[in-house]
């Protein structure tokens, strides 16, 4: 089968891509041109074609998705930050429906869209969310750029369907895992706890999911999703603090023992957030990061594991395997 894959070569896009070919697929790998190339898999004897491609670019996506079946559409702008509301709008919610509307046009069967739990609007107590929890408001500005944004992308995938697109939604917590070349944010937090960076814990907790389970979820949700259901697939919930521990047994640099207060993050992180922008750097302290690791995270997969199958690995698991990728992959003494 011939499918397209945007945001090939992030780090959910490229274990997607190897996936595929894996599975004797052939992938036409869509990557921005301001990314780096993805690395065609080894043994994938052309199996993969790199195309240059941009979501915000409608002729680009018909020319790639032209004879394809399925098109996973991964690429997106995450953000954790004030700074950036315009380019996250543009391509989180334009993208979705320049998308959709080139499935449309080149007759794609299936398209999977990625949104994220971002999306669901945050209930006032902690109570589990599932499929049937409500998306943020169009109208919201209380909520994050991001979680606005992946909001009203699913809403365009939506309007698409309505006007005849074979296509599901998927719905990923914070996604960690090995495989993680640049490596992602979390990833790069894993990175430095395994090195012993940090003084001190951010204390909090959230949703995580192993990259691996992602992808077979996408893959599941090509072949056995319902046209027009979303999908949430999220893993463990666990605390910072449970990270770094497990970060430690895997050979990594004992735990911090102490949590950093939250009066001096809370005024720390504006500050990095600020240096960050001047810097043109990725900043992983920030208001909203902060606001993250303290709401509710209690993502429901029952859905997605009636449906599709979806059986998430342990937090134990992803972490052991992440941090034996990096000490493989040269980044661990």
């Amino acid at each position: 089968m011939i499918v397209a894959v945007t945001g090939a070569s992030g780090f959910v896009g490229s274990n997607l891509v190897e996936e595929l070919v894996a599975q004797g697929h052939t992938v036409r790998a869509l990557a921005h041109t301001s990314e780096p190339t993805p690395r065609p898999p080894a043994g994938s004897s052309g199996a993969v074609s790199v195309i240059p491609g941009d979501v915000l670019d409608p002729g680009s996506l018909s020319r790639a998705f032209a004879g394809v079946e399925v098109v996973f559409h991964l690429a997106a702008r995450i953000s954790i930050t004030r700074h950036d509301e315009e380019a996250v709008m543009r391509t989180n919610v334009e993208g979705p429906r320049n998308v959709a509307a080139a499935c449309l046009e080149t007759g794609v069967r299936r398209l999977v869209h990625f949104s994220s739990v971002h999306a669901f609007a945050v209930p006032r107590d902690d109570q589990p969310m599932d499929e049937t929890t409500p998306l943020v408001s169009e109208s919201s500005r209380e909520a994050p750029a991001y979680d606005r944004s992946k909001s009203l992308g699913e809403r365009e995938i939506l309007r698409a369907v309505d006007r005849g697109l074979d296509a599901v939604i998927l719905n990923p917590s914070g996604i960690m895992g090995p495989n993680d070349r640049a490596p992602s944010r979390i990833g790069q937090t894993v990175l430095d706890f395994a090195k012993g960076r940090f003084p001190m814990l951010v204390p909090g907790v959230y949703n995580w999911v192993d990259v691996r389970d992602v992808v077979f979820g996408a893959i599941a949700a090509a072949t056995r999703g319902q046209r027009g259901h979303k999908y949430i697939v999220a893993g463990e919930v666990g605390s910072v603090r449970r990270i770094a521990e497990l970060v430690a047994e895997a050979g990594g640099k004992r735990a911090p023992r102490f949590n950093a207060p939250m009066w001096l993050l809370g005024g720390v992180a504006p500050v990095v957030e600020t240096v960050a922008r001047w810097q043109n750097a990725s900043p992983l302290l920030t208001p909203q990061s902060l606001a993250i690791l303290q709401s509710p995270c209690d993502f429901r997969s029952d859905k997605a594991g009636r449906e599709l199958g979806y059986t998430p690995r342990t937090l134990s698991e992803t972490i052991f395997d992440t941090v034996r990728w990096f000490r493989k992959a040269g980044h661990l003494d």
